[in-house]
């Protein structure tokens, strides 16, 4: 197949993938909604597709929503940078092999516990308030908020752990400092304390003898 048919089919794909996100408005409400911090911890998520999506889809998906919410394009609307902002961060882990594949395994791991808790919420009820997909899509958000939650917990351990060493090393360095201060002072007054003695041997040797 040559180049120059392969980009209108391209082309062709990312209108199809435009027209199923619907208006920006409605994209940016759902990239901004209340938590969206956690919720679009995943990528999947945020380009509004399945973890089992090819390249080809996720490239043409990123292009779809990236166009449809360029701030340029949606200048009436403050939030728009934000929504876009948004997108570029998940096409970033996304591109990245060892974030995606963390990613599907997440989902994966949430789409299995949604279900369990799927068929216990059935057997507890004859009809269960939420649906399956509701189930393993909460399960899902909870898994990504949960490795969040801990990544930034190490984080900060880590990062307390540094500002101690800095606060060791740096009394260790002032009480060195003060050290040598008091060393300095300790030999200045050493060599006054000499100086005056040897004057006043001096002084001692030259009173005259009484006749």
């Amino acid at each position: 197949r040559s180049e120059s048919e392969a980009k209108p089919k391209a082309t062709d794909a990312i209108k199809h993938h435009k027209k199923d996100l619907g208006t920006a408005s409605t994209q940016i409400d759902r990239l901004l909604a209340p938590n969206f911090k956690w919720r679009n911890l995943n990528p999947y998520f945020v380009l509004d597709i399945p973890h089992t999506a090819t390249e080809d889809d996720i490239s043409r998906r990123y292009k779809a929503l990236s166009l449809l919410l360029h701030p340029d394009k949606n200048r009436d609307n403050p939030k728009a940078q934000e929504a876009f902002d948004e997108v570029l961060k998940a096409k970033a882990k996304l591109k990245d092999e060892n974030k995606a594949n963390h990613a599907r395994q997440l989902i994966e791991q949430g789409m299995k516990q949604g279900k369990i808790d799927w068929e216990l919420s059935k057997n507890q009820q004859k009809q269960p308030e939420t649906s399956l997909d509701e189930c393993q899509s909460k399960a899902v958000q909870r898994i990504f908020a949960q490795v969040e939650f801990k990544r930034q917990e190490v984080e900060d351990r880590q990062r307390k752990h540094e500002q101690r060493e800095r606060e060791n090393e740096e009394e260790e360095l002032n009480k060195e400092r003060d050290s040598r201060k008091f060393d300095k002072s300790w030999k200045r007054e050493e060599r006054v304390d000499k100086r005056i003695g040897n004057w006043r041997d001096f002084q001692k040797k030259k009173k005259p003898k009484p006749s």
